[in-house]
């Protein structure tokens, strides 16, 4: 099968890939190995928008986001902000995974679930192969890697670095899950401030983060071995009142792209769930009787590779809201490094009404294959900056400029590198993107 685009990895970067590759070129596909798309906020229920598409003030991305982000809110499964306030928006996931087939198909757009990267090669007439490891072969003209741990760059020899610069070590990983029931008026009772009414959606909405002393004392009386000193977040599901998605455990691993490695970080993030089970139930008032309804397909990872690019997105970037001449996305959320080796989190936020800008170098491998650009957490950053475009608004607009370069690269026989960084501009600003 001959595509002109090929996007492996079916995640909030790789959906944005797709969608906006498939409204500029006929052919294209995309690869996705679990059996739903949504990636990170589906397949392991990181299910909420981090404020980087609003600084507090206004959106500060569009395009194909804010279409997904409109049609969840039509569709009362999102939690959405009142006006612009700075903060998370949980959605429903199984609405999320639903809406983002309908929009792939829509576009014409060719899905290969369940579906395991095996290689890329040429032959000697020239063509390009994406191979699958069921034995597939996939024609392609340009390709996106979307994957989150640049699996196909890495495979095509594009250089890359891995995790701390001063060491390689990486953040850790967390296994989500889902429980229930909780008794809602029992923590509205005793914890007021986990829950307020959103008119919106006509249902309570609890959100639970912190708990610093309920999380100390559990540790110091050895209820608690989970290496966190708080809860992530317990937020509930827009359609389902009573049941929560939580973000607790951490795992520390060396190399999360190690089968080996991530298949031992699963078993002990499965542990840290039943652990975690027994926490609430016995310190957070209104789980007493709380079960867990459901595992995330995947433990969460936050980190892995990053490909060394035309330039190089830094901490100091971040954190000084640098702009650039050849923006295609903005982002606001805070710096929020997992520590490798302890329970602590440094999250350091920017000024509200201010934000920063991710030029289209960050997305071009310096090295490698002419016809192959990166979407998503693994564009070519330092841990600290990549710290904070990792989540999902700012992931899919990169995606989105990602499927844009491709596909204009394919229509015009040309390198990624060749493609003017003002015909991708013109393209994202006509589909609603904001990039200043």
């Amino acid at each position: 099968m001959a595509y002109d685009v090929v996007v492996a990895g079916g995640g909030p970067a790789g959906i944005g890939a797709a969608i906006a590759a498939a409204r500029l070129t006929d052919k294209v596909a995309l690869i996705e190995r679990h059996d739903v798309l949504g990636g990170m906020g589906t397949a392991a229920l990181v299910n909420n928008f981090c404020p980087a598409h609003l600084d507090g003030y206004r959106l500060i991305i569009g395009g194909i986001f804010a279409d997904i982000r409109n049609q969840l809110i039509e569709r009362k499964a999102i939690f959405a902000t009142r006006g612009f306030e700075y903060a998370m928006e949980p959605y429903n996931p199984d609405v999320f995974a639903t809406l983002l087939e309908e929009m792939v198909i829509r576009a014409g757009v060719d899905i290969f679930y369940r579906s395991q990267f095996g290689g890329v090669e040429t032959n000697i007439e020239g063509n390009h192969f994406l191979l699958l490891r069921d034995g597939q072969k996939l024609i392609y003209n340009t390709l996106v890697d979307s994957t989150g741990d640049a699996i196909v760059a890495n495979a095509a020899g594009v250089p890359y670095t891995f995790g701390r610069q001063k060491d390689r070590a990486v953040m850790p990983l967390t296994f989500c899950y889902k429980l229930g029931p909780i008794d809602i008026d029992l923590l509205r009772k005793k914890m007021p401030s986990a829950i307020s009414d959103d008119t919106q959606i006509n249902q309570p909405f609890i959100c639970l983060s912190g708990a610093h002393q309920e999380v100390a004392a559990a540790q110091a009386t050895g209820d608690l071995t989970i290496p966190r000193d708080h809860v992530a977040s317990i937020m509930n599901i827009p359609g389902e009142p009573l049941n929560a998605t939580v973000n607790f455990g951490r795992v520390f691993v060396e190399d999360p792209t190690d089968p080996e490695q991530l298949k031992k970080a699963e078993k002990i993030g499965g542990q840290q769930i039943e652990e975690g089970i027994r926490f609430f139930r016995k310190y957070l008032p209104g789980f007493e009787k709380v079960e867990i309804i459901e595992r995330a397909r995947q433990i969460g990872v936050r980190e892995s590779r990053q490909i060394k690019g035309l330039y190089t997105l830094t901490g100091e970037d971040v954190l000084s809201c640098r702009q650039f001449e050849d923006v295609i996305a903005q982002c606001c959320y805070a710096l929020d490094v997992h520590s490798p080796e302890s329970s602590t989190t440094q999250l350091v936020e920017l000024e509200r009404g201010t934000h920063y800008d991710i030029p289209l170098r960050c997305l071009i491998p310096s090295e490698g294959p002419d016809n192959l650009i990166v979407a998503g957490r693994s564009i070519s950053a330092t841990q600290e900056a990549m710290s904070s475009f990792r989540v999902s608004p700012s992931a899919m607009a990169i995606g989105e400029a990602a499927g844009v370069t491709a596909a204009l690269a394919s229509t015009n026989r040309t390198a990624i590198r060749d493609v003017p960084y003002s015909d991708v501009r013109k393209v994202l600003l006509d589909s609603g993107g904001i990039l200043s």
